[in-house]
């Protein structure tokens, strides 16, 4: 819950949909008076629109494929030698 002292921290928050119900509606209720908190929320509903559908970003040491086996490498160095040999003679 939102601390009653900071009623303008919960703007970005409300632009991105993401309050709980209880804080939701006291922002709502904060909003309808203050100014500088609607100004805010107009200025950062561009924003939200930007970021609506963006996924999680994945983690990359997820994202980067498993090392080749060691006979995998083993065997291209080798069809690679052979290659190089061929285009010397």
């Amino acid at each position: 819950m939102r601390a009653p002292d900071m009623p303008h921290v919960d703007v970005g928050a409300y632009a991105l949909g993401l309050l709980e119900e209880p804080d939701r509606r006291a922002f709502e209720a904060h909003l309808a008076t203050c100014f500088s908190c609607h100004e805010e929320l107009g200025a950062l509903s561009g924003i939200a629109q930007t970021l609506d559908g963006i996924g999680p970003i994945a983690d990359p040491a997820e994202a980067m494929p498993a090392p080749p086996e060691p006979a995998a490498v083993t065997d291209l160095i080798r069809h690679r030698i052979r290659r190089e040999r061929r285009h010397r003679t």
